[in-house]
């Protein structure tokens, strides 16, 4: 009697299975569509006027070899129009007609600042960005989903930080469900050409990758014309330093620590590997603020979580996150955690080294690992680049112009010149003494759009209205659907 009792629920149980995963499908097959437009209600309208002046403002430049004079022009007047800079004049000449007029009242402007490396997993967080004053970011791990948010962007659908974006991450065998393993010189060769006619900006690579693989994702990248950003500044195993040239950045100096310094606290080895980087004259991404951020888990634990606004975080990417890393680093063991308060101050030894050698250094704090904060994050970057050594200005150009530089886009963007884009984060106090200045903007201009403290506050509190659970996995489903059956 047992034993059929037994049968008869477990065939019950096998029908509901069978059920439930149909139905899982039928949603997931109609989900996608919908998904592909979807999107969020109280996102801030793009609202540019005609024509912009600021009045009573002090401007910093950031281009290389301006005399320490030369860095601010006191009392000046912005003329915008359609969201370039038309004019630089005196403080108080006679503006042509225009639809807004702002007395800054001595403030000082800013070139609009730069992420180089983040992870985006919804709009709200291009948004979050902007009310920090980061008015562009690199997204490293691009999905289909962001290069429809690119578009709506350039439509100016809604308002948000300009997107540069990367492929998904090339990556060798061990990949991740946003990664794409390749394993042969001919699928490197593919996805080169899938970035390319998809419309990333660049393509991500992992140092994973095996020599010849690695080499032939070089050269297609190359032959297409689309640019390579490698996750650690080092040759792939088996590869040469030369082969490194022409990328557009390296990410990650907790990478040259595990690569070629093997995990040794090693100053003279740090020395040569500072001077090949040098050579190869490509910038490099430190992103010191997400090993920063994982040593105060270690270290703080749950006291170290609760200064952090976790309503910012997309729920699904915040429980992978909480299962996968966060709770390593919560449970990490004293003899652990003072490992990684040591390491911890040699990766701003390193950058320290890299400064030091004249190695072009970008701002990019990796935002969307861990419980790391868009917006906040870079500002954080940049503390901690300062702390490493750099200067007040040095960090400041790493955050504008070094990275306009190296997007190819210093023409229009990067500075406060004439002919180039109104990007602008305009703060009460000269960031030039106090780089912290820069994380409570008195006001942000977007492409000529001024955006006052309370718009940015609001844009901060519509961060917070994150995309549901249920959307996240959707879109998540549709980049592997993309990924393994065709865009």
């Amino acid at each position: 009697m047992n034993t059929q009792l037994l049968f008869f629920w477990t065939k019950k149980a096998l029908k509901y299975l069978v059920l439930t995963l149909l139905l899982l499908i039928l949603i997931v097959t109609a989900s996608i569509p919908i998904a592909r437009w979807i999107k969020p209600n109280d996102l801030m309208p793009v609202k540019t006027a005609d024509t912009l002046v600021i009045d009573n403002v002090h401007v910093i430049h950031v281009e290389q070899g301006l005399k320490t004079q030369e860095l601010i022009s006191y009392n000046q007047q912005l003329v915008i129009q359609n969201g370039k800079f038309v004019a630089i004049n005196p403080a108080g000449t006679v503006a042509p007609i225009t639809n807004k007029w702002v007395d800054a009242k001595g403030a000082f402007a800013v070139p609009g600042l730069f992420d180089m490396h983040v992870h985006i997993y919804e709009r709200k967080y291009l948004a979050l960005n902007l009310a920090y004053g980061v008015t562009s970011v690199r997204a490293m791990n691009g999905q289909p989903e962001n290069l429809r948010w690119k578009r709506e962007l350039q439509q100016k659908e809604w308002l948000g930080s300009n997107l540069y974006l990367s492929s998904p991450i090339i990556d060798g065998e061990h990949t991740n469900a946003l990664s794409v393993s390749v394993t042969t010189p001919e699928q490197a060769r593919q996805q080169v050409r899938l970035a390319k006619q998809d419309g990333y900006d660049l393509v991500k690579a992992y140092g994973y990758l095996s020599a010849p693989v690695y080499q032939a994702l070089v050269q297609e990248a190359r032959k297409q014309g689309i640019p390579v950003a490698k996750h650690g500044p080092h040759p792939v195993k088996g590869s040469n330093w030369a082969l490194l040239k022409q990328h557009q950045s390296l990410e990650h100096v907790e990478d040259i620590f595990q690569g070629p310094l093997n995990y040794q606290f090693d100053y003279q080895r740090l020395e040569l590997v500072s001077q090949k980087i040098k050579q190869l004259g490509v910038p490099v991404v430190p992103t010191l603020e997400t090993f920063d951020h994982l040593t105060q888990l270690s270290q703080f634990k749950q006291s170290f979580v609760e200064t952090i606004d976790l309503e910012m975080i997309n729920p699904l990417y915040f429980d992978i996150m909480s299962h996968y890393t966060v709770s390593r680093w919560l449970a990490a063991d004293q003899k652990r955690t003072n490992y990684l308060i040591k390491e911890n101050q040699f990766l701003r030894d390193i950058v320290k080294s890299l400064h030091q050698h004249q190695v072009t250094l970008l701002v990019g704090s990796d935002a969307g690992t861990n419980y790391t904060i868009s917006g906040v994050s870079t500002h954080n970057e940049m503390r901690l680049l300062n702390e490493a050594g750099l200067s007040n200005l040095d960090v400041l150009r790493a955050a504008t112009i070094n990275a306009a530089q190296t997007l190819e886009i210093e023409s229009r963007s990067g500075s406060i010149k004439v002919g180039k884009t109104a990007d602008l984060v305009i703060v009460k106090e000269n960031p030039l003494a106090d780089i912290g200045h820069l994380k409570s903007p008195y006001a942000v201009v977007k492409s000529g759009q001024w955006l006052t403290e309370l718009q940015l506050e609001q844009l901060k509190q519509s961060a917070k209205n994150t995309q549901s659970y249920y959307w996240s996995v959707i879109k998540l489903l549709e980049s592997q659907i993309s990924r393994q059956f065709g865009r």
